[in-house]
């Protein structure tokens, strides 16, 4: 995204979402270029720096004759948004866009674009000078970076927030060290802090879950040096108040309006409630669809329940890992309570997923290759590999970095595939493929890894057929 502004000495494009720091030119600032600010923001917030708290502020006061500039230079600026209620924990702007500015003559000025870091902190920025008069400066937020993408509203603008911090304006020099952890940013409409807030944690939980992503592949790289890197690509959350009301949460290969450009749902909910397990989950799941086809064009398609009977196991696939992947994200890698829920799931008195073609049921074999063992089975993906000590936390997110990696190498559409495919690769003893036939066993699938039972817990008389879907949107319309 870029914005035109202009000169006092003419017209230039400036790079507003530039990744690195941006210093102003030599030249430019001789010439006290001038920048117009004609972008809208979805908040403002202020609050004017103390005058005291000398350990951590160094300042010099101001001659008796008025000089023409102060320096600002900004050691640290924090914040975190809440809505102020009282169960709410704040939360930070994490490795987001920022800009900078100060505004003289109605004209905004920009001093320093950049990204905050993994914490939300805005780290030791060089010392700039700016004119006397001016006693404050405006940070701007936007809720996402060009790498990993935004959380927009439906008018495809990023989330933006103003803090203006006020100056000691008596001093010629201001060391800036900021914090504020419960800061709320809204406008004329009531619920905007409310939607503000929610969006901020969207952001927080779409930056955290790339992280995690990216750093599970990194380790399954790092002790299998030759298995494939993960790359991240941008991909826009759809987010605002008022838009899709109950429906859930959605990936959508050509966009949901149809614009070819690939995007993410997270719809509004009535109750205004959205709980962190909720949120982690559903922001990981959706754009775990956007790696699976990314990596192995896995089709779209619809189904009616995480434990409905699909005929094409495409669908069981697709969904069960996204499921699988949310799940682990939001839990921590601890799906324990529901280890064996294949095993033992009744429905008025049926086995829903035993053996069958359900999302939930691909969810859980998948957990039976991550964890480090169960009560039925003891197989780990990585048990031959490790060559260290590590946690039981710390197996797990290499394991899900290992089953990364055969997906993006063989770019795997089913379960089967996955299954041959894990075989293929590291399932190398005799005691290995004991234990992976354990595996199999106890969730009702053939020695090939295919599903054995139909809807009505019949054995197969044909294996299910993986067929193309037409569907150009993976729907996940379950909250």
């Amino acid at each position: 995204m870029k914005k035109v502004f202009m000169l006092l000495v003419g017209v230039i494009t400036f790079g507003l979402y530039s990744v690195t720091l941006v210093e102003a030119k030599e030249e430019e600032k001789k010439q006290d270029v001038e920048l117009v600010d004609t972008e809208k923001n979805d908040g403002e917030a202020s609050e004017k720096i103390s005058q005291e708290d000398g350990k951590q502020r160094s300042v010099t006061k101001a001659a008796d004759s008025t000089p023409s500039t102060r320096a600002v230079d900004i050691k640290k600026f924090y914040i975190e948004v809440t809505d102020g209620a009282a169960d709410s924990v704040s939360a930070p702007i994490t490795n987001s866009k920022f800009r900078i500015s100060y505004t003289h003559n109605n004209r905004d000025n920009i001093l320093y674009e950049g990204v905050t870091n993994e914490k939300g902190e805005i780290l030791d920025l060089p010392s700039k000078e700016i004119p006397f008069e001016v006693t404050a400066i405006k940070i701007r937020y936007y809720l996402g970076n060009d790498s990993r993408g935004y959380v927009q509203k439906y008018n495809k603008a990023a989330y933006s927030y103003v803090f203006n911090l006020g100056l000691n304006a008596n001093l010629t020099t201001n060391s800036i060290y900021f914090g504020n952890k419960n800061v709320k940013f809204g406008n004329s409409n009531p619920d905007s802090i409310v939607y503000n807030y929610q969006a901020t944690r969207i952001n927080h939980y779409f930056d955290k879950a790339v992280q995690e992503y990216s750093n599970a592949v990194k380790a399954a790289n790092d002790l299998l040096p030759e298995t494939s890197p993960f790359e991240v690509a941008p991909i826009n959350i759809n987010f605002e108040q008022g838009q899709f009301v109950d429906k859930g949460n959605s990936f959508n290969r050509n966009g949901h309006d149809g614009s070819k450009i690939a995007d993410i749902i997270i719809g509004d909910r009535s109750s205004k409630s959205f709980s962190t397990q909720y949120l982690m989950h559903n922001v990981m799941h959706e754009w775990t669809h956007w790696n699976l086809y990314r990596y192995a064009k896995a089709p779209g398609g619809s189904y009616e329940s995480h434990y409905s009977y699909n005929i094409n196991p495409k669908i069981s696939f697709k969904e069960g890992w996204a499921l699988f992947i949310g799940d682990l994200y939001a839990l921590n890698y601890d799906m324990t309570k529901e280890d064996q829920r294949v095993q033992t799931d009744k429905y008025n008195g049926i086995n829903r997923l035993f053996g069958k073609s359900t999302n939930y049921t691909v969810k859980q074999v998948l957990y039976d290759l991550v964890d480090t063992g169960s009560n039925d089975e003891s197989f780990s993906l990585s048990q031959r590999y490790l060559d260290g000590e590590m946690t039981d936390l710390e197996v797990r997110r290499l394991n899900l970095g290992i089953l990364h990696t055969v997906m993006a190498e063989d770019k795997t559409i089913t379960l089967q595939d996955l299954l041959t495919s894990v075989e293929k690769k590291y399932v190398r003893t005799r005691s290995d493929k004991e234990k992976f036939a354990k595996l199999l066993e106890v969730n009702g699938l053939a020695r090939d890894g295919a599903f054995t039972l139909d809807n009505a817990g019949n054995p197969l008389t044909a294996p299910l057929q993986a067929v193309e879907t037409q569907s150009t949107v993976d729907e996940d319309w379950d909250n």
